[in-house]
């Protein structure tokens, strides 16, 4: 199969991937198409020619592009929380820096990988009520990022459950806005302000303060998918 990538309104590439088997490299390419043609537009015949193989080696693994879209998903989104819960933990326990850096792996990796990106925030919620369940998982696995700053708090706020709702959805839209409009690749640009606004609520301006002069925690411009 050909290497996949992603190009650029200039042409210049914007990802690529490292897929460790068949399937995950049709992932990859389908990702590439549908980020190029929009899900609506595009058939699992173009994933085949892309890749250079048979049509039925493609609908061996999905019998349609939504079940291609949802598995290509799923596959993303947890690689994606695997490599933000490596950075939350590689904090050493410091809460704000945790968060800070988690965060920053977060956005980094979504901005480097705009196919993935656009299939799990703009296509997918157009599937409508096949999806809902899965959009509450990655809101609940964003939540989760929020633990230590809830247990830093001196007291209980009236409902966590509606404080992580706030924030993580405040997050989800900043990242639709960049995958809708194309600028994934300015992303990262708004790490200080998403930044700013959780390590403060939870840990106060003094420590949003001190993380915001750490380095970046980024992606390695390449991702093996699991």
């Amino acid at each position: 199969m050909r290497k996949v990538t992603v190009m650029d309104l200039d042409g210049l590439q914007m990802s690529s991937f490292a897929p460790q088997d068949e399937r995950e490299e049709l992932m990859a390419i389908f990702a590439a198409v549908v980020y190029e043609h929009g899900l609506g537009l595009t058939c699992l015949a173009d994933v085949a020619r892309r890749a250079g193989v048979p049509l039925e080696q493609v609908t061996g693994h999905w019998p349609t592009p939504i079940d291609c879209l949802l598995d290509t998903v799923a596959a993303s989104t947890r690689l994606l929380f695997g490599r933000v819960a490596t950075a939350f933990m590689e904090a050493g326990g410091d809460g704000p820096v945790a968060l800070h850096r988690a965060l920053s792996a977060m956005l980094y990796d979504l901005a480097e990988t705009p196919d993935m990106t656009y299939l799990s925030v703009v296509e997918l919620p157009r599937l409508g009520p096949l999806v809902y369940d899965r959009q509450e998982r990655m809101l609940e696995l964003f939540s989760e990022l929020l633990a230590s700053g809830f247990a830093a708090l001196d007291e209980e706020p009236p409902s966590r459950e509606v404080v992580a709702l706030c924030i993580g959805g405040g997050v989800w839209e900043a990242i639709y806005r960049h995958a809708a409009q194309r600028t994934l690749h300015e992303l990262p640009e708004a790490l200080p302000a998403i930044s700013w606004v959780c390590v403060s609520t939870f840990f106060g301006v003094d420590e949003a303060l001190r993380v915001s002069a750490l380095p970046r925690v980024g992606g390695d411009g390449g991702r093996a998918m699991t």
